[in-house]
């Protein structure tokens, strides 16, 4: 898929949807230990996968010019 067939909001949800999956995946094994205390985590996640929002914004940018 060419970059001109991804818009810039596409390119920022699969940047989001990418960094939680992850960090989802990393996170994973400390929710039998922890239990509820795992919930802490969770505003992590949407933090995280804030970065690779921007991230993705920054890569389409970058290599649309």
């Amino acid at each position: 898929m060419s970059m001109k067939k991804i818009s810039k909001k596409q390119a920022q949800y699969s940047g989001y949807a990418i960094f939680v999956f992850i960090f989802v995946l990393i996170a994973f094994p400390l929710l039998i230990p922890m239990g509820f205390k795992m919930l802490i985590l969770v505003p992590l996640a949407f933090a995280i996968g804030m970065v690779g929002y921007w991230l993705g914004g920054l890569i389409h940018r970058k290599m649309s010019e």
